[in-house]
């Protein structure tokens, strides 16, 4: 993984596309995670991949491309908008005498710095060493921090990575068994939740859609509101009354982001399942991201990974103050023809919102009628204590009360 705290380090990204419509997205995409990494971005190389090399991805004259303008640029790291298998990495890094780094280290490194709780702490450091492990013979000491024997020495080093293996496979292990623990304990959270009778929505969409800002807006939570990709790792769930008392919990959760790499799929399991098991799903579209609509596909994406496509879904467009692409706009209208558009930092149409939420609580709900005399006060507390109460008027010389069960 890569250090940044000592130096601002200078990076060269390449992005190996196949069709390039696609690399100004990926470009700035890349940019945004490597920025956030907190390394310095110097220019970005686009290579039209016809067919894969299988030992190096590029081809020869693509590999002398990028050695020119590794020269040319002074980097300190070349950064792939990819995923690269462990032997591909070696024969980069041998190729091209420099540290090569793919999407997927950068990712496990900007949840690394996010990590706050306890929780994310142990499910990063699950996804590191289980990335790790197999790439622990690496060259570039100075940007790693996992590596295996000494550089240029044989024998004992050679030893020393087969007892880096093994402890790094023994805290791995080791990992597995306390994020069950944790989920055990957020199975018997969200258990305790349910008994209450609270209904519950999740905000789910791309990293930096503005779910924490709405989460704090609808319950006057405390949560960490930042212009970052991934500034909230941890679920963080506030419970709130919606029109006529009705208890509500929402959840808002770790934002999704293109490719992500399946070892923080599946360390963030336990996170991640507060989406799959909510009754109704808020999902947040970001309309101030160009590229909106390729970023609600990969929500859909990982969703479906989960086990989640299928659950409600209230589908939210926010930021429309702020439209960065209004022929994806208008497409993604006609796409969710009942959409609700709104934008938190003006606060406009929340209240829409709000009740939708409310609508979705009714459906699940059986609506009761009583009749009592007036003066059996205590029959109409017992109601209001156990019940939501819809309406409580007089008819023909009775209190008709009307409520949800």
């Amino acid at each position: 993984m890569i250090e940044t705290q000592d130096s601002k380090k200078k990076a060269l990204l390449v992005i190996p596309i196949e069709d390039i419509n696609d690399s100004k997205l990926r470009i700035d995409e890349l940019s945004s995670l490597v920025k956030t990494m907190g390394l310095e971005v110097l220019s970005a190389i686009v290579f039209k991949i016809r067919e894969f090399n299988s030992a190096t991805m590029l081809g020869k004259g693509q590999l002398e491309e990028l050695k020119d303008n590794i020269l040319y640029f002074e980097c300190d790291c070349v950064i792939f908008d990819t995923s690269l298998s462990p032997r591909v990495l070696r024969n980069l890094e041998n190729e091209l005498d420099i540290c090569v780094i793919d999407r997927e280290e950068v990712i496990l490194q900007i949840f690394a710095d996010r990590a706050q709780t306890k929780e994310a702490k142990l499910q990063v450091a699950l996804a590191r060493s289980e990335y790790s492990l197999p790439r622990l013979r690496r060259r570039w000491e100075d940007l790693s921090q996992q590596r295996g024997g000494v550089r240029g020495s044989k024998g004992s080093g050679e030893r020393q990575l087969e007892l880096d293996k093994r402890s790094l496979s023994e805290k791995i292990v080791a990992l597995k068994r306390e994020l069950e623990e944790v989920k055990k304990i957020r199975k018997t959270q969200r258990k305790s939740r349910e008994k209450k009778d609270a209904y519950s929505f999740a905000l789910v969409g791309y990293t930096n859609a503005g779910k924490s800002s709405l989460l704090n807006l609808l319950t006057n939570a405390n949560t960490l509101v930042e212009d970052k990709l991934f500034a909230t790792l941890d679920p963080t769930t506030r419970q709130f009354k919606l029109k006529n008392r009705i208890d509500v919990t929402l959840t808002d959760t770790v934002g999704f982001v293109s490719n992500l790499p399946h070892h923080l799929i599946s360390a963030f399991s336990s996170t991640l399942e507060e989406a799959k098991y909510a009754d109704t799903l808020i999902i947040v579209i970001d309309l101030a991201n160009p590229d909106c609509e390729r970023c609600q596909e990969t929500t859909l994406e990982v969703l479906n990974s989960l086990g989640a496509g299928d659950n409600d879904k209230i589908i939210v467009f926010n930021k429309i103050d702020n439209i960065a692409n209004d022929i994806a706009y208008q497409r993604l209208k006609v796409s969710y023809p009942n959409h609700i558009e709104i934008s938190v930092k003006e606060r406009k149409n929340i209240d829409l919102l709000l009740d939708e939420m409310y609508k979705r609580v009714l459906e699940t709900k059986k609506r009761s009628t009583i009749y009592l005399p007036p003066e059996d006060g205590k029959a109409l507390s017992e109601i209001y204590r156990k019940y939501t109460v819809l309406s409580c008027t007089y008819e023909n010389d009775k209190l008709k009360v009307e409520y949800l069960t």
